[in-house]
C-alpha cells in the first residue's frame, strides 16, 4: 500500500466523517499539521500514531473503512485513472500533486468546527 493511499484515506475520516472528531481532536489536529514533516512517509507514520493514541476508535475505524475502501477500489480500477470515490484527479498528469502536508491542512481548514469559529468571529 503506498504512503498516498494513506493519506487519501486520512483526509476522507477528515471531510466525511468529522462527526466523530472530538473538538480536543480537531484542536489537537490543528496544531498536529503545523508540525507535519514534508516526507509522506513520515507523515503517514505521525498521522498512525495520532490515530492509535487515547479514545480515537471511532476516527480509527473510520480511517481503516475508508483505508479499505481505497484500496478496493484501486485494485479493480488499475487501467483508470481515477481518485477517490471515483472522482478525476484535480492535478494534471504532468504535475506533481499536492504533499501531504498540505492535503491534510486543507481537509481540517475545510471541515472544522473550530475554522467556521474562527470565520464568524
Amino acid at each position: 500500500m503506498s504512503f498516498n493511499t494513506s493519506i487519501k484515506a486520512f483526509v476522507k475520516v477528515i471531510e466525511a466523517h468529522s462527526n466523530v472528531i472530538s473538538a480536543e481532536d480537531w484542536v489537537e489536529l490543528a496544531s498536529l499539521t503545523s508540525n507535519l514533516p514534508e516526507d509522506e512517509e513520515e507523515v503517514e507514520e505521525v498521522l498512525e500514531n495520532w490515530l492509535k493514541t487515547g479514545s480515537r476508535s471511532q476516527v480509527l475505524q473510520a480511517y481503516k473503512q475508508e483505508l479499505g475502501v481505497i484500496v478496493a477500489n484501486s485494485a479493480l480500477n488499475l487501467d483508470e485513472d481515477l481518485g477517490v470515490g471515483g472522482s478525476k484527479s484535480p492535478t494534471n498528469p504532468n504535475q506533481p500533486s499536492l504533499p501531504a502536508k498540505e492535503l491534510i491542512e486543507n481537509a481540517i481548514k475545510r471541515n472544522s468546527p473550530l475554522s467556521d469559529n474562527k470565520k464568524t468571529n
